[in-house]
């Protein structure tokens, strides 16, 4: 099946070039090309479904590069609840995050850790078409140290175990390797960062994934376990909320490890809601480090992608947070697109309207190159070439779930 997408603007390719008046042309889920709508031929036209929009811009869709199925950050105490519920409740949790990221414009996520396998289970059931959702980036077990805290992780200690879970995850199909090397909020009075992993334990899993060309990801928020991630080869470093200018220069000097920034954790308020009182104590008192941190960061031109760490829906906050920090229009967007395509290891089948690359299309009103915050209200939704929302409203195949939990 043909169809073509024409549109007041198309941002196009992996810089999001503005086409004015543009044109997707799509076959068989896969982009065709990328025009402007003057330069469509009959042959393109031939037999095809057109859809346009007069005032909407036209966008790849969103990549949400740190998402968890078991956790929805939307849940009060949602934490404590990873601790304590079955393997049913989280799939229930995970359906209804897996609907609303689809409908808010996410068409691809990066799953950082899951309980019971969750996210390799339903990466599968979205591919056979049982699920409704974005595709599936997988991590399966998470790996932290035995002195580690946080309930996503499994606790290990020494190389052999690392490597143990390493090869398992690999045996199942994973995407990427996942450890946790520090704790998620900090402590302002404790005043440094703890590091539960050796250098060594880093070290083994990156090997592991060398082998396979699958790349490690690091829950790391600063200090010495940062430097031993970057200098071990770890090739992203999730949140860096406390990165010290001297993390910051070590970034520089090694441009092939990206940061994937999670910042509505400390400077979203809304979030507070859904946290215990102990955490909304921590996330208070680090805000304005985090805001500091983290700006120092983006200002310096550390290479970054964005996630929400489980906030279901909400990835366009990032993208405003990122602005807000110091970052350039375009390159907060390339964070939920091209760019999260490049750490993500899927460059040119996602995150841009290229030929060749996955038919997965949103629309917007306004141009979130001139203002980010319109992602909040994504108009339509296409991955691969099926249609899940139109006119703000979902399609009948895009399946909802009852939020009860």
């Amino acid at each position: 099946m043909k169809q073509i997408i024409t549109a007041k603007t198309v941002l196009s390719g992996a810089e999001l070039e503005e086409i004015h008046n543009g044109a997707v042309v799509i076959e068989d889920g896969k982009i065709l090309k990328v025009v402007a709508e003057s330069a469509l031929t009959a042959e393109d036209k031939a037999d095809a479904q057109v859809i346009s929009f007069a005032e909407e811009t036209v966008m790849p869709g969103m990549i949400e590069c740190h998402n968890h199925l078991s956790i929805d950050a939307r849940k009060s105490e949602h934490l404590e609840i990873l601790g304590t519920a079955s393997e049913c409740k989280l799939t229930l949790l995970a359906l209804e995050g897996l609907h609303d990221d689809l409908l808010s414009g996410v068409t691809t996520a990066r799953c950082m850790g899951d309980k019971y396998d969750l996210d390799l289970k339903l990466k599968k059931e979205i591919e056979a078409g049982n699920v409704t959702g974005p595709d599936l980036l997988t991590a399966g077990v998470g790996m932290k140290g035995s002195n580690g805290s946080g309930y996503i992780g499994a606790p290990h200690s020494g190389v052999e175990e690392f490597r143990r879970t390493a090869r398992a995850n690999v045996s199942k199909g994973v995407n990427v390797l996942k450890i946790f090397t520090t704790p998620g909020l900090f402590s302002v009075n404790q005043g440094f960062v703890p590091s539960f992993l050796s250098a060594e334990e880093i070290r083994t899993v990156v090997e592991e994934g060398e082998r396979l060309h699958l790349p490690v990801a690091a829950h790391c928020i600063g200090g010495k376990a940062l430097h031993d991630c970057v200098e071990q080869g770890v090739a992203v470093i999730e949140h860096a909320y406390c990165a010290s200018q001297e993390d910051i220069e070590l970034l520089k000097a090694h441009p092939e490890c990206w940061v994937d920034l999670t910042t509505g954790i400390y400077l979203d308020p809304d979030r507070e809601a859904y946290l215990s009182p102990a955490n909304v104590a921590k996330a208070r008192e680090g805000r304005e480090i985090v805001r500091k941190c983290v700006g120092d960061l983006v200002k310096a031109g550390i290479h970054f992608a964005l996630g929400t760490d489980a906030n279901h829906g909400l990835l366009w906050k990032e993208v405003v947070y990122a602005v807000e920090l110091g970052a350039d229009k375009r390159t907060a967007l390339k964070g939920v697109t091209s760019n999260a395509a490049y750490i993500s290891r899927v460059a040119g089948k996602k995150g841009e309207l290229s030929a060749g690359a996955d038919a997965d299309v949103i629309a917007v009103q306004g141009n979130p190159l001139e203002d980010p915050a319109v992602l909040e209200h994504v108009s339509f939704v296409m991955k691969k070439g099926v249609i899940y929302k139109e006119n703000g409203v979902a399609n009948s195949n895009c399946h909802s779930f009852q939020k009860a939990l």
